[in-house]
């Protein structure tokens, strides 16, 4: 060995023993915490599912990601052999590109609890359905059922119980199916206690497109059945027959009506390919179905869901014109309740693309104008909610003084997102920005304590008075100094809001509550108020 790596070894071993044990640097070892990550457990919990599975059929992947906390478990290069009583031969073969469960996407447990199973990719071979199934579809030539996606969403909304369920299946080559459905169930009683619940259904879709599928499957019929007047025909009597449960009901105009849309889709069907689109055209509020109809006269579902035979969703009808969308470029040449209107349609994407960040400029001018403030400062907070919260509680402030629909949750839930002093700064700069006083005029009017302590409770809530803890703490200090007995619990429930959150927010609040019982005696004798209140 030439002595100059003799040399380069005794220098690096001189050197590794002269340096301290512990700073000598090693590989990092893992954790114990590493052991039991939430992503680790995920994956070990995916495995467990997926081996049960195994019991009942070959199943195999190339890639297994976990995401817990998004709720995501995503599979991709599934290949399974289900094992079917049909399929002797065993060549039923299903497999997909990508398979994605996921769970409670973007507020996990606080707006809605939702599931979806989405497959991308998938390909289903032909001797995974029944043999005269599969015949069917060889002498069509389909040899292989292939699904560019197949997507199942559930969700319930927890504000309103709302359930949902959502349906996407495009089959490549053939046809596209879409299904939407969602309503809130109802309790009803009956003689015995609870009986079968009402539903308010507030959405109910299913539209084909159709993709080839038709001009496939009609080499299989007689030439008749190809005909689309043969298949109008026998479509409006068998309908009718149904409708009429075999002659014991009359069909109504309605149901009659909707038959003939009907089979006029199919006919167009049939002869050009398209759409059929059936869809329960209800107001935003729902319709509510009654347990005795859908279990006793299910064909009057028809007339109750006002049902609707269309070439096309009801939402292509509504998008909005290039027309309509000129004040997006001119804002000035609009009404402003047209601005007001386009500024709702940008916020939820109804006719348009969904863009909230547009909204705040299209209806900032709106602000200053005592007649749309309300609603306008409305829609700019439920946009910027979002993105700024605490510019978004300054409009919702100005929304809820002026009892704009929905302003009170707003503000409930813009302040979860904010701090206690970012909440107080905004309360103050709007109390400070008000010209009417109506709050000297309550201690100039009022005769009874219980008035001071309603007016706390407007500025606490925010209804009928712009929202103002610090306000609320005022009035309720002086209600409950004038003999209001529900006034002590009002004042503590304020104190109780500022709790519990710190030293930074302790701090303020003893400074703030010192202030305002500063100010509160102040009011109590400079005004009389002790001479006005007091009873024998």
């Amino acid at each position: 060995m030439p002595s100059i790596f003799r040399r380069s070894r005794a220098a690096v071993l001189a050197a590794a023993l002269a340096t301290p044990l512990a700073a000598q640097e090693v590989d990092p070892q893992p954790g114990f915490l590493d052991y039991f990550g939430p992503n680790r457990i995920g994956t070990f919990l995916a495995n467990t599912a997926i081996a049960a599975l195994r019991t009942q059929m070959e199943l195999e992947y190339q890639h297994l990601s976990t995401d817990i906390m998004r709720g995501t478990v995503s599979i991709s290069g599934v290949v399974a052999r289900p094992q079917l009583p049909y399929d002797q031969a065993r060549q039923c073969v299903v497999t997909v590109d990508r398979a994605v469960l996921q769970s409670d996407l973007s507020k996990p447990f606080s707006v809605a609890s939702e599931a979806v199973l989405n497959l991308v990719g998938a390909s289903i071979s032909s001797a995974c359905v029944p043999r005269d199934v599969a015949m069917a579809l060889r002498g069509a030539g389909i040899n292989a059922l292939e699904l560019d996606q197949a997507k199942l969403s559930v969700a319930y909304l927890y504000a309103t119980g709302e359930t949902s369920a959502d349906l996407s299946l495009v089959a490549n080559g053939i046809a596209a199916l879409d299904a939407t459905a969602s309503g809130i169930i109802l309790p009803r009683m009956d003689n015995f206690g609870a009986g079968d619940p009402a539903l308010r259904v507030t959405r109910a879709l299913v539209s084909l497109k159709d993709q080839g599928g038709w001009a496939k499957i009609s080499t299989l019929l007689p030439p008749n059945f190809r005909d689309p007047a043969t298949i109008s025909a026998i479509g409006t009597e068998e309908l009718t027959q149904a409708m009429s449960d075999n002659g014991q009901r009359n069909v109504t105009a309605v149901e009659r009506n909707f038959i003939a849309d009907l089979m006029a889709r199919v006919e167009d069907f049939v002869a050009t390919g398209g759409e059929i689109t059936i869809e329960a055209n209800v107001p935003p509020t729902g319709i509510t179905v009654e347990p005795e109809v859908y279990r006793d006269e299910p064909q009057a579902l028809v007339t109750t869901l006002a049902l609707e035979a269309r070439s096309a969703p009801l939402a292509r009808s509504r998008i909005l014109s290039t027309t309509e969308l000129a004040a997006l470029r001119d804002p000035d040449s609009a009404t402003p309740a047209r601005r007001l209107e386009l500024g709702a349609a940008l916020l939820e994407g109804r006719g348009v693309p969904q863009a909230p960040a547009l909204v705040p400029d299209l209806l900032e001018p709106l602000v200053a104008d005592p007649a749309t403030a309300p609603q306008a400062a409305a829609l700019i907070a439920r946009a910027l909610q979002d993105t700024d919260a605490a510019l978004a509680y300054r409009y919702a402030l100005a929304a809820a003084a002026g009892d704009a629909s929905g302003a009170i949750a707003t503000l409930d839930r813009l302040e979860a997102r904010m701090t206690t002093q970012q909440v107080l700064a905004a309360q103050a700069d709007n109390i400070a920005a008000l010209t009417t006083a109506a709050g000297d005029q309550v201690l100039q009017d009022a005769d009874d304590p219980r008035q001071l302590r309603a007016q706390a409770l407007r500025h606490l809530t925010g209804s009928g008075a712009a929202r103002s803890y610090a306000r609320a703490y005022y009035f309720a200090l002086l209600a409950e100094a004038a003999g209001d007995v529900g006034a002590t619990s009002l004042r503590q429930e304020i104190e109780a809001r500022f709790g519990a959150r710190g030293p930074a927010v302790r701090q303020v609040w003893a400074a703030l509550s010192r202030d305002l019982q500063a100010q509160a005696l102040d009011a109590w004798l400079t005004r009389g108020l002790a001479e006005k209140f007091k009873t024998d």
